[in-house]
């Protein structure tokens, strides 16, 4: 006999999920107060690039949270997503280094994957 066990909804977590969008919060008030700063700012400062950008997502609606969370911060935009590598293809305008750009959308995953996984299912 086979014993299921039932995934809780993420409503379920309320906490993790108010923690999670104040931080995505702090961060996208960051990055406006950089991208105003450099429109206003004369020169630019700007390294522009493309990056792919490999994920930890499992599900339709964590690519879809990722994607338009990465496309909701100034200065970045998510151009394409490849379901099947699971795998983004991200436009920033800040990417003097690809590991610090890529660290960058790594703690932005974290915060949505924290609000979609339950505790400690994060590896599977």
């Amino acid at each position: 006999m086979t014993v299921r066990t039932r995934t809780p909804s993420p409503a379920l977590w309320p906490l993790r999920i108010v923690r999670s969008l104040a931080i995505f919060l702090f961060e996208l008030i960051k990055a406006n107060l950089r991208v105003a700063i450099e429109v206003l700012a004369p020169g630019f400062s700007m390294t522009a690039g493309i990056v792919r950008v490999p994920t930890r997502t499992r599900t339709p609606l964590e690519v879809v949270l990722l994607a338009n969370a990465i496309s909701l911060t100034p200065g970045t935009l998510t151009l394409e997503v490849d379901e099947q590598d699971r795998v983004l293809y991200v436009h920033g305008l800040y990417v003097s280094s690809r590991s610090e750009f890529l660290r960058s959308i790594a703690r932005i995953e974290d915060l949505v994957l924290d609000i979609t996984r339950p505790r400690g299912k994060d590896s599977q």
